[in-house]
């Protein structure tokens, strides 16, 4: 799938609703967004959470890793609407509606 989005390489036929790339960004969405809480709160509350500060090696860097989250979340959500975009208005309104009238995958 990387090679078809990045490369323009041929599609590989789709057997599920979510191909592994986009199991992976999902995945990491999540992680982002827990990351995005921890770092959070060790720069919201540096004394109270002086130890999570510390594991992420000092109140600076706790900082410097909340930013770099959050820019990785933008880029997520950057990525969502490029692909909105190559896909097609039917996969954008499957978003919204939860369900597609003609998909790519076999039915189950």
């Amino acid at each position: 799938m990387a090679r078809y989005y990045f490369l323009f390489g041929q599609k590989p036929p789709l057997e599920e609703p979510y191909n592994p790339l986009q199991k992976l960004a999902y995945t990491l969405a999540v992680l982002l967004g827990f990351l995005s809480v921890i770092t959070g709160l060790a720069v919201w509350k540096p004394v109270q959470f002086s130890w999570l500060a510390w594991l992420m090696g000092g109140f600076h860097l706790a900082r410097v890793w909340h930013f770099a989250v959050m820019w990785a979340i933008i880029a997520f959500i950057l990525g969502h609407l490029v692909m909105v975009v190559l896909h097609g208005w039917n996969n954008f309104a499957s978003m919204w509606t939860g369900w597609k009238r003609d998909p790519e995958y076999p039915a189950r």
